[in-house]
């Protein structure tokens, strides 16, 4: 199982935006220095941006919750699925993305900068990419966990 979880977490949409990340940092810095200075965002616009990340994590952290503790027939039912522990490990990595982009999204701000340099900008495009992107993987699996639902509960 602990194979199972590394795969997960280093071969995924998410770790593939991180290292994409770092590849441009390490390449396309003075590009993305001079990107942010010529970015001329309003104030206002950047506060309520900050937050998107981190109301994305919250709703994914919710969702994430509602997977798994639906219900008492729900969690009877998926208990019982043989891919319940494999549904549970990509619950969890999710939930440790959705976290980890949060803490990324919060750095620029952090540091005062805000998006007003080019790593700031990469670390909160990253953010808002890798929330969406974990996002969605927790919709489909939302999705999927519904269809399993119905089709155990058929007669």
């Amino acid at each position: 199982m602990l194979l199972y979880w590394i795969r997960v977490l280093f071969i995924s949409l998410e770790a593939a935006i991180l290292l994409f990340a770092v590849m441009v940092w390490l390449v396309f810095s003075p590009e993305l220095e001079a990107a942010a200075s010529v970015l001329s965002l309003n104030d206002e616009f950047l506060k309520y941006m900050f937050v998107a990340p981190v109301a994305v994590g919250l709703w994914v952290a919710n969702e994430s919750r509602l997977l798994l503790q639906e219900d008492k027939d729900t969690i009877k039912i998926l208990t019982g699925w043989s891919d319940y522990d494999l549904l549970k490990t990509h619950i969890w990595v999710g939930l440790l993305y959705a976290m980890l982009f949060v803490a990324i999204s919060v750095v620029p701000w952090a540091a005062k900068s805000g998006v007003s340099n080019g790593t700031g900008l990469l670390l909160f495009v990253v953010a808002i990419i890798g929330q969406l992107i974990v996002a969605a993987s927790v919709y489909a699996a939302r999705i999927k966990v519904k269809e399993i639902i119905v089709h155990a509960s058929a007669p």
